[in-house]
């Protein structure tokens, strides 16, 4: 029965996630599991409850992954059959998994036969040790933090204020935090303790959004964000021009808008046009516009392919560009080639090198950060650029993969944590994904119908502000290793 109710614990931890059902359950949907792993006696229990709650957690918060490897690759690609598809799915759920198992790791340290414990000592201990292992989730070429406890916090624009100190970690701690306080409280006393304690973090968190400032700044940068809505079978089977024609009346009329930059998502071409014809007809157009312009499209530089996003100036000529530097795994390049050698048939169009600068955009004095799709999953990426001058933040996407609400929400949602723990605005532009803008305290202001071509203009409100979070991200982690390690072994 433990175990059911560990799968319960972890599909209802799925459901809180951003697009999927109901956030607040996100308050009491550990208790299961942290339970079980405090009353388990033996090492192979705990090991199977943490692999049962990741995996059905992971498995409930990503499902929209199957028709996307099943079903919408295969059918644009013609790459390997759709049952290749799901059973990739769900090696990917696996990897995903083990970061999880440093909560069982360091367990077998702290349930060891002479331990004594209390019921601070057990709170204390599962809430360091499951952010750990969100942290854990950042590193190595498999890295990838969706799912993260503290996404499901998205809406909650007071306790989303905690990120500027401790970053999306601080508010997977809370969470767990109030869930341990659930679960390991008398079973007479746990329901009346729930409530009392859901009902002070929701007060607290009305409390501190009413208070919360509408952002005071002296600058602004105006962007006319062209959101386009071409599905991916015409995408990677058209050619470049084809794809030019598509967008080329919008940068057009951008001349008299009084913009400062125009900006295309992600993939705009997918093939290098910097040195074609097109290259000459695109600049042609933005001379016209004597605009800026943001766009992406694939790099070949010495046998290499980056993604890349290019920054042209108001002449038509290419300033700039930032190479995509946190790649996604299988779809963008081949991790630990010697384990996953085959798993090369999951890539998209091509595999391509990791950029290795995080450079910022300098658009007529103003310095913008631009990345490239699911770098919006990694904090380093704004950070860094926001260390490095960005006064607001942009993201491009081609979310043309995804065909439901909860795989465009849980993308878009993580713009807010970076807004936040960043205090910078930020804008994502996306082919067939959420086209909006977020403050910098993570409220989203506007967002376009992602079904739909469309050409907004976005106001961003422009900052150099620094955060505690961006001057001591990396020593936050370590001391949460340290507090970890020993809460296990004292």
């Amino acid at each position: 029965m433990s175990y059911i109710l560990t799968l319960l614990s972890g599909i209802m931890t799925g459901l809180s996630m951003p697009g999927n059902l109901f956030s607040f359950m996100i308050w009491g949907s550990l208790v299961f599991y942290l339970k079980a792993m405090a009353s388990s006696q033996k090492t192979l229990q705990r090991f199977l409850h943490t692999f049962i709650f990741s995996f059905s957690m992971l498995f409930t918060t990503f499902w929209w992954e199957i028709p996307v490897l099943s079903k919408n690759i295969p059918q644009v690609l013609g790459k390997y059959p759709a049952i290749l598809g799901f059973f990739g799915f769900l090696g990917m759920i696996l990897l995903m998994c083990l970061p999880y198992f440093l909560i069982w790791l360091f367990s077998e340290l702290y349930h060891r036969k002479s331990r004594r414990f209390n019921y601070w000592s057990l709170v204390l201990f599962y809430s360091f040790s499951y952010t750990a292992a969100e942290a854990l989730r950042e590193f190595g070429d498999l890295a990838f933090t969706g799912g993260a406890l503290g996404y499901a916090l998205y809406d909650h624009t007071g306790l989303l204020q905690i990120a500027s100190v401790f970053g999306y970690l601080g508010l997977s701690f809370l969470i767990v935090f109030v869930n341990s306080l659930i679960a390991f409280e008398k079973p007479k006393e746990a329901l009346t303790k729930m409530l009392l304690i859901i009902c002070t973090v929701y007060g607290l968190n009305f409390a501190i959004d009413r208070f919360v400032p509408l952002p005071q700044h002296t600058q602004s940068i105006k962007v006319d964000a062209i959101q386009m809505n071409v599905p991916q079978e015409v995408k990677y089977g058209s050619n470049s021009w084809t794809n030019y024609f598509m967008f080329q009346d919008l940068i057009k009329s951008s001349a008299d808008s009084g913009s400062d930059v125009i900006v295309l998502p992600e993939s705009a071409f997918m093939s290098d046009i910097s040195d074609s014809e097109i290259a000459t007809a695109l600049s042609a157009d933005i001379a016209f516009t004597k605009k800026d312009v943001i766009m992406g499209y694939p790099r070949m530089s010495q046998d290499k392919d980056y993604n890349t996003v290019w920054h042209y100036d108001s002449s038509g000529n290419i300033k700039e560009y930032y190479d995509k530097v946190k790649l996604t795994p299988f779809a963008e390049f081949l991790p630990y080639e010697v384990i996953f050698g085959k798993a090369q048939v999951f890539k998209l169009l091509r595999f391509y090198t990791a950029g290795n600068t995080y450079s910022v955009f300098d658009i007529n004095g103003k310095k913008i950060g631009a990345q490239i799709c699911f770098e919006t999953y990694f904090p380093e990426v704004s950070m860094n650029q926001s260390l490095k001058g960005a006064q607001a933040l942009i993201v491009i996407t081609n979310d043309g993969w995804f065909g439901t609400h909860t795989a465009l929400m849980q993308h878009f949602s993580q713009i807010i944590f970076r807004a936040v723990e960043n205090r910078k605005e930020v804008l994502q532009v996306a082919n067939t994904g959420i086209t909006g803008k977020v403050d910098s305290c993570g409220r989203i202001i506007k967002t376009l119908n992602p079904s739909q071509v469309s050409k907004v203009q976005f106001e961003l409100n422009l900052n150099e502000k620094k955060t505690f979070f961006q001057s001591f991200a990396l020593l936050l982690k370590i001391l949460l290793f340290i507090i970890c390690l020993v809460l296990a072994i004292v």
